[in-house]
């Protein structure tokens, strides 16, 4: 609860955020303030991909002044998404030389949240993420028994690749529907409950409810564009700046 009222109170105090008034290119013209950037990645249940996903993201993190790049993850290969996830974040870093924001959705929700447990991402945004793969019975009821093996995960993958049960580097803010019945809402509190930088924003609706409630995906990216000028700030002053 500690943390859910931390979120929220981190939440009202956003403001809408506009996007810078010009963008330039990282090492070209340092003198014009710099979009971050911001790698999205869809959801899906690792099987599929979310044609919607594009449209509904990319206003809200242009509004909110982010430079945007869309993952494409490899379908019905729950490690490959992972790996395919970690080699873009670092992609991305090395090309622009400036950190590396994400948000993700449902399955594209865990792999943000991975990146931003293994330290490849500044901070991350998750919505509704599978955070404890191996106890998620969701897809196995809609799929089939057969779903772990159509995403190529055995149990020791599952256990692995759960951001539950690996490490927390980065700030990360997890938002659920408390109707959720794809992604159980108890997963997300779990998740938040163990880690210090995990935040858990609890919202009103189920799985899809940014599409129905845009101020959520909204205020997702001014906490997301929050942690970003905290940290360009720090960089502006520099070590030992006032």
């Amino acid at each position: 609860m500690r943390r859910l009222g931390s979120a929220l109170a981190l939440l009202g105090t956003l403001v809408l955020l506009g996007p810078p008034t010009a963008a330039a290119a990282p090492g070209v013209d340092r003198g014009k303030p710099l979009r971050p950037h911001l790698l999205l990645i869809h959801g899906g249940s690792f099987l599929g991909e979310d044609p919607t996903f594009p449209e509904l993201t990319l206003g809200p993190a242009t509004a909110a002044g982010f430079e945007t790049h869309y993952l494409r993850y490899p379908l019905g290969d729950l490690p490959g998404a992972v790996r395919a996830a970690r080699a873009e974040a670092r992609r991305l870093r090395t090309r622009v030389g400036e950190p590396v924001y994400a948000y993700g959705s449902s399955a594209g929700g865990a792999l943000a949240a991975i990146l931003a447990g293994d330290g490849l991402v500044s901070a991350a945004v998750a919505k509704a993420p599978p955070s404890d793969l191996v106890n998620w019975h969701w897809p196995v009821a809609t799929f089939g028994v057969d779903y772990h093996q159509r995403v190529r995960a055995n149990p020791r993958a599952l256990y692995r690749l759960s951001p539950l049960r690996r490490r927390a580097r980065r700030p990360l803010l997890v938002v659920h529907g408390a109707r959720d019945g794809v992604v159980p809402p108890a997963m997300s509190e779990a998740f938040a409950g163990k880690f210090r930088r995990v935040h858990l924003w609890t919202v009103p609706g189920g799985h899809w409810t940014e599409r129905l409630r845009p101020y959520v995906l909204a205020r997702s990216m001014e906490w997301l564009k929050s942690r970003a000028d905290v940290l360009q700030a720090g960089r502006t002053r520099g070590p030992g700046a006032a």
